[in-house]
């Protein structure tokens, strides 16, 4: 018979598990149609164009150096108490730089916004697991993605109103994180018993599964890396194409960011395929839609593919985080997320670094977007090629 947690989890956990998930979008996308404002308000610090995105991205190095102790910590002292310490921690570090003007005061501010940003998310997706059968994490995953949308579209369009008033008040949004914690207070509870492997179907070990958790890391690293091209850089793209309203930008991102929603669903009616059909899809999607902005002419055209690309986005992090959790045992499961959760972070810290090299070789910005999406299709066909070889060999 299943072995439930004494508490049974419902709406409302799945609701606090869902919001949680959304900081570490949040740390980004609140930033995004600020970055040209920003560039503008750095222009003295030198290496601008690589060092100013970095405010975007700098929590990403916490969360790639932390994730894995955290994860430690979290299968070691438990989930609730850390949650609410840190979702605080969050929210005090996303809101300093708005009181803080020096370049690299802004950058202490997201490096501590970072730490908290590493613990919520460890713990976010590990109560998915110890909360919810494969079936429901599924079902939350996609209910996830639906929300994640809509909170991001708005997200963008607010922080684009915000950067048009000053470029520290996208800021401000942050403070919702606070709000958050009251609700992981009230609802959150430690899981007295995990699902047996049994409901799970994950195996029960007694050693942590080195060689599964670096394959989902190297995998996870480098569907993140591609999938911060588009979130990081498409402002410069549309800035480029002469978009330089702070708050067209964030429209114009909404717009295409309607797509995410519909790549959650396309998540879920494919979540019982194999992991490489859903990651060759993905590609696709990233293949027409970073290619097609390199060679959009006008910014209708630029959003229309970008939606395509969105697609794609919306898919990655259910179809990565269903994946990790299948494989990883129950009971390292906090520390199997760290390591999830470092490489994917770690992807978006790497991302400026990837985007300035190909910058160098290839041009433009719109350049940059189209040899990206060249390598996508590339990773596209070797999938496919592979799992044909595969197919093969077996019979």
């Amino acid at each position: 018979m299943a072995n439930f947690s004494i508490k049974k989890a419902g709406f409302w956990q799945a609701l606090v598990v869902i919001l949680l998930n959304q900081l570490p979008m949040m740390a980004i996308v609140a930033l995004m149609p600020a970055l040209p404002t920003l560039m503008g308000h750095f222009r003295d610090v030198d290496n601008k164009d690589l060092l100013v995105p970095m405010i975007l991205t700098a929590p990403g190095i916490c969360i790639a150096l932390i994730a894995p102790f955290a994860g430690v910590l979290v299968d070691k002292f438990g989930r609730r108490k850390l949650l609410i310490w840190f979702t605080a921690i969050y929210g005090l570090g996303g809101i300093l730089p708005f009181f803080l003007d020096g370049f690299n005061t802004v950058i202490t501010g997201r490096l501590l916004l970072g730490i908290g940003e590493a613990f919520v998310l460890v713990i976010g997706n590990t109560l998915l697991g110890d909360y919810f059968a494969p079936k429901d994490r599924s079902k939350w995953l996609m209910v996830q993605g639906f929300f994640g949308s809509i909170a991001a579209a708005l997200l963008l369009a607010l922080s684009g109103q915000l950067a048009s008033i000053g470029w520290n008040f996208p800021f401000l949004v942050y403070g919702i994180s606070f709000f958050i914690t009251i609700l992981a207070v009230i609802f959150i509870f430690e899981p007295e018993e995990k699902f047996t492997s049994e409901i799970d179907s994950v195996s029960s070990e007694t050693k942590f599964p080195v060689n599964t958790a670096i394959m989902v890391f190297l995998i996870t690293l480098g569907f993140s890396v591609i999938y911060f091209v588009y979130t990081i850089h498409f402002s410069r793209a549309l800035d480029a194409m002469g978009i330089k309203d702070p708050k067209h930008v964030g429209n114009l991102g909404a717009i295409a960011s309607t797509a995410v929603p519909l790549g959650a669903l396309i998540f879920k009616l494919v979540s019982k395929r194999p992991f490489w059909q859903q990651m060759a899809l993905i590609f696709l999607f990233f293949t027409i839609g970073l290619a097609g902005i390199g060679l959009a002419k006008d910014t209708t055209s630029a959003v229309a593919v970008g939606w395509i690309q969105q697609l794609g986005c919306g898919m990655t992090i259910p179809v990565l985080v269903a994946w990790a959790l299948s494989l990883l045992p129950v009971q390292y499961r906090g520390r199997g997320m760290g390591f999830w959760t470092s490489a994917f972070f770690l992807g978006q810290f790497v991302n400026p670094i990837f985007v300035s090299s190909i910058g160098k070789l290839v041009g433009n910005v719109q350049d940059t977007f189209l040899a990206t999406g060249i390598i996508c299709g590339i990773v596209f066909i070797i999938i496919l090629l592979l799992n044909i070889f595969s197919k093969k060999a077996i019979n």
